[in-house]
Order: C-alpha cells, then sequence, then structure tokens
C-alpha cells in the first residue's frame, strides 16, 4: 500500500477555462503558492478481488468520475488492469472555494501510481494530478509553482518556481462560509468563457505571469499582492459578464475586499485574493499579520497559513 499526503495551494495567478476539457488543459497558464495547513492523505492498494475501483472519501464510498479518469490513465499507461481500493481523508472543506480537489489529486497521482508500482518525477506526477484537477499539478510542489497551459498531455505540467522561500509571506483566509458552492468549478470555468472580455483576459494573463515571476524573484511581497489581487478580480468578473451571468461572491465577501483595500491604502501589506467560492484569502506578512486578523477576525474564522511543502508519502 502508498499513502500520501498533498497540502491546498492558492492561486495567484488564476486559471479559469480550458482548451481541452478531455485532458484538462487550461487556457492559460497560472502560478500558486502551495500552503501548509489544509491538506489530504491517500492510501492506494491494488486489490485482486476488485472489479471496480474502491473509493473511499471520508469515510463513505463514493463514485468519482474524475477518480476514475486518473485510474484509468494509470492502466493504459501501465497495462495493468487491476483495480484499486483508495481512501482518502479529506482536511479542508469540500467544494467550498479552498482548493480540496488539488490536495485530493495530487496526493492521488502520487498514491496511486505508485500502488501500479511507477516512480515517477514530480514534472510526470504532475500531469496524472491535472487530470483530475488543474490545480492540483501545483499541489505537487511545495511553495511557488507554475502550471504551463500546454498544447497536449506531456506539454501541460506544473513545475517549481522557489522551494523553499527565502522570504516573509502570510495567507490569511477568512473561512465565512464552509457550504458547498452552487456552481462546481468546472462549469463556472465553461459558463466564463462566454464572457465578453474573456480574449482579452487570457491575453492580460501572460503579462501578469511574466510580472509575477519577477515579483517572486525580487521577494516583492507587495507587487505580488497587487497582482494577484488584480487577476483574482478581473477573473471574477469574467463571471458576472458571461452569458450565463453567476457569481461566487457574497456580502461578506465584497464586505472582506472592501476592509482589506482600506487596510492597504492605510499602509499595511494586505492584498485579497478569491478562487471559485465566497472566501477571501488575504496576502501578507508576519510583521502585519496582527493588525489584518484584528481587522478581519469578525468577518469569520481565521485561518494563517505559511508557505507549504509538496506532495510526499507518509
Amino acid at each position: 500500500m502508498s499513502k500520501a499526503r498533498a497540502y491546498t495551494n492558492i492561486a495567484l495567478i488564476k486559471y479559469w477555462g480550458k482548451s481541452d476539457p478531455l485532458w484538462n488543459l487550461p487556457t492559460t497558464g497560472s502560478i500558486g503558492l502551495t500552503l501548509d495547513q489544509l491538506y489530504t492523505e491517500t492510501s492506494a492498494k491494488i486489490n485482486d478481488d476488485l472489479k471496480q475501483d474502491y473509493f473511499m472519501l471520508n469515510g463513505q464510498k463514493t463514485q468519482n468520475l474524475k477518480v476514475m479518469k486518473v485510474m484509468n490513465f494509470l492502466r493504459d499507461l501501465t497495462g495493468d488492469r487491476h483495480f484499486v481500493e483508495i481512501f482518502s481523508e479529506n482536511h479542508v472543506p469540500t467544494a467550498a472555494g479552498l482548493a480540496s480537489s488539488a490536495s485530493g489529486f495530487a496526493a492521488l497521482a502520487m498514491a496511486a501510481s505508485q500502488a501500479f508500482g511507477l516512480s515517477l518525477d514530480r514534472k510526470e506526477l504532475s500531469t496524472i494530478a491535472r487530470l483530475g484537477s488543474g490545480s492540483a499539478s501545483r499541489s505537487v510542489f511545495g511553495g511557488f509553482s507554475i502550471w504551463h497551459a500546454g498544447h497536449d498531455h506531456d506539454s501541460s505540467f506544473a513545475e517549481s518556481i522557489l522551494d523553499p522561500l527565502n522570504f516573509d509571506i502570510r495567507v490569511i483566509d477568512i473561512l465565512a462560509d464552509k457550504s458547498t458552492k452552487k456552481i462546481s468549478s468546472s462549469q463556472g470555468m465553461q459558463l466564463a468563457q462566454s464572457a465578453p472580455n474573456y480574449a482579452a483576459w487570457c491575453s492580460n494573463s501572460q503579462k501578469q505571469i511574466d510580472d509575477m515571476l519577477a515579483a517572486i524573484a525580487n521577494s516583492d511581497l507587495e507587487k505580488i499582492g497587487l497582482i494577484a489581487e488584480k487577476n483574482a478580480l478581473a477573473m471574477h468578473e469574467l463571471n458576472r459578464t458571461a452569458i450565463q451571468a453567476f457569481d461566487y461572491f457574497t456580502q461578506n465577501t465584497r464586505d472582506i475586499i472592501a476592509a482589506t483595500k482600506k487596510l492597504y491604502n492605510s499602509g499595511t501589506l494586505a492584498f485579497a485574493t478569491i478562487d471559485a467560492g465566497p472566501n477571501v484569502k488575504v496576502i501578507t506578512n508576519s510583521e502585519n499579520q496582527s493588525t489584518v486578523i484584528e481587522t478581519l477576525k469578525n468577518y469569520g474564522e481565521i485561518l494563517v497559513q505559511k508557505a507549504g511543502p509538496g506532495v510526499t508519502n507518509v
């Protein structure tokens, strides 16, 4: 039996749309930061008696088409037609915009590939994790990573940018809403691609990737935060201008964003970013952490995270 642990990551430059849904190829590249508190542990073991894969998530047997997709790929890759017992414990609120699928499929990629006798490098693991969840390709790596959009399975992979980090960064999650979102990330991306500004958003994303890489190389937290905030707000605007418009934001989301901007305008390093859900994450550092917490503590449960490790065996 193989067992792996992977952590969630925050997308600083988002991917929001697929050029090839079958292979889960994105329309743009993305940059993420793996964090150190929310994680998934997954074990995988071949069972000769099984007639299909057996998947347990948080103690409940379930069927998941994306898990089946990863397992079928591994069977095709190895020529081994056996089925696998998979037990996954998700220490992340599921489908709440907190990247539970990122940690889940990064852990599955390592555990399941090892169950089939494969010893893959992290680049290869990132392509397998991507089949289940695009952001999972980044959770394979610790610290900052970049996921290259690519044009086929082999060219769409993630790689490390900076791990371990050599500068101070904190991500403060304000967990105001842990409920399951009504529109999944996959559905949201599909709808957003109908927005009139979608092509311009994709074009601008590449410039933001270049700017973010420079900011990371220079350990420039302010630029990292400003770029991430602008990218996230533009992504969510696509949702509101789609043909079938929708919005992950609640009033609480908007209030936290406004409070965070007020903090920055008053001299505190604080920058909001929001993935596919209502919960806001604030990028800051240890010096400004207490000020951010004091300002935002009444909006929801506070979780402070540092940069975290890549996927590992446990």
